[in-house]
């Protein structure tokens, strides 16, 4: 009997440290724990970490600091919960979860990880900050067309019509967003003026890729027909619909995009001109959509990037100007406004993928430098001055031939690649 009473006891414990903690450190998983602390949580944070890695032994404790603060908030209600897992320890999670750098933080929504890490500032403030905006959600609402027209971004959007927030429709709409907050912007209405807006009565979402563009009204053709009771074939859906054309770059998202794999097309622009962006987006919703697998579609701030458009012996006042980086060289499209002559942005992009713009590019430093081999030791001396150059003032990094390759990421995200153990 007591041997009994001690093994239940000894279960009782471990349910509520596993599930009743609302404070202490991280939760320690593995594969026998993991299935449980992600489906059980709508938010969770995971840490992959390795002992020798100094970046994931410094991270650590404000990692379970965070997560000893934040638990005692939101993790009463199943809203949140904070794991690590030891990589060496667990060869197979790390490999389940793609993680190729450590320290690598995760982030699990409904027991589905999101395309995007968590790659903010390592400190407990930060982490804090971006888990209060989690668990905010990302569904606004409004009561009518022209509060939607008169947001600055207008892209990618689905758009919910509800009669009123207690439907389990609703519910599984809003579980869908927080999967696919990444990716698209949600807004929903309710009650009167949804019906205003759809008279039918009946829930309804639509996808509208830039309403700038369009005449006022939603495209039907664009709404979703599955069950609106049904997460996974809703998720489907939005997984389709919401799919980035094109994307800011930004020296927080930088290291993130290069991982893809994908060359960069960039438009770099003035802040304050959106025009160029608009033309430019048009022109790939035009003729380039069979590529987005193949090249990332971005636009920079000229100002913010200003040393890649150094190396290329441009500034601000040759804006707006596209250039191609593919991760060995960077090359400028000739003329801007030739975007405007059909077929030639994409012909600019095949002969990247035919080898004519690396050929192009070698035959030019040939003839200037009389060979190749002249061209690549002038390049490396170049590089070098450039690195010098760097190292005598604090504002510059290390540049290289593709700048995108070899950003540098931040201060607060030092990692090390796991094969440099």
């Amino acid at each position: 009997m007591c041997q009994k009473l001690g093994y239940l006891l000894a279960l009782l414990v471990a349910f509520c440290q596993l599930f009743g903690r609302t404070t202490g450190e991280a939760v320690e998983l593995n594969p026998k724990n993991l299935h449980d602390v992600i489906h059980g949580y709508e938010l969770v944070l995971i840490l992959f970490y390795a002992k020798p890695c100094r970046f994931s032994m410094n991270f650590m404790p404000i990692f379970d600091a965070a997560a000893h603060e934040l638990r005692s908030t939101f993790g009463v209600d199943g809203k949140l919960q904070f794991g690590k897992i030891n990589c060496l320890e667990h060869p197979g999670l790390e490999s389940r979860f793609n993680v190729g750098k450590y320290p690598t933080v995760k982030i699990v929504r409904f027991g589905r990880v999101r395309d995007k890490e968590y790659r903010g500032q390592r400190s407990q403030d930060a982490i804090g900050k971006f888990v209060h905006k989690e668990l905010q959600g990302p569904i606004a609402e409004f009561q009518s067309m022209s509060d939607l027209h008169k947001l600055r971004n207008q892209k990618d959007m689905i758009i919910g019509y509800f009669e009123h927030k207690d439907l389990y429709e609703y519910e599984v709409f809003r579980k869908t967003a927080l999967t696919m907050t990444d990716n698209c912007q949600f807004h929903v209405s309710f009650g009167e003026a949804a019906m205003s807006m759809n008279p039918s009565g009946q829930s309804k979402l639509i996808f509208e890729r830039n309403l700038a563009r369009s005449d006022g009204n939603l495209n039907l053709n664009n709404e979703y027909s599955g069950s609106m009771s049904s997460f996974r074939e809703l998720l489907s859906w939005m997984k389709k619909v919401c799919k980035p054309v094109v994307r800011e770059l930004t020296f927080e998202n930088t290291e993130e995009i290069s991982e893809e794999g994908r060359p960069f097309l960039i438009l770099f622009h003035h802040a304050s001109d959106l025009k160029s962006v608009l033309e430019f987006e048009n022109v790939i919703e035009a003729e380039l959509m069979d590529q987005l697998d193949n090249i990332n579609f971005l636009t920079a701030d000229g100002k913010s990037f200003a040393h890649p458009l150094y190396h290329l012996d441009k500034s601000e006042e040759d804006l707006p100007l596209i250039v191609i980086d593919s991760f060995m060289h960077m090359y400028v499209f000739p003329n801007y406004t030739d975007i405007h002559t059909p077929g030639k942005l994409k012909q600019f992009i095949k002969n990247l993928f035919s080898g004519q713009l690396h050929m192009s590019f070698h035959i030019t430093q040939a003839e200037s430098a009389e060979s190749v081999e002249a061209d690549i030791q002038q390049d490396n001396q170049i590089d070098q001055e450039e690195i010098t150059l760097s190292q005598e003032s604090t504002t510059r990094t290390p540049v290289y031939k593709s700048k995108f390759k070899k950003l540098l990421p931040s201060k607060n995200r030092y990692t090390f690649a796991k094969d440099e153990l």
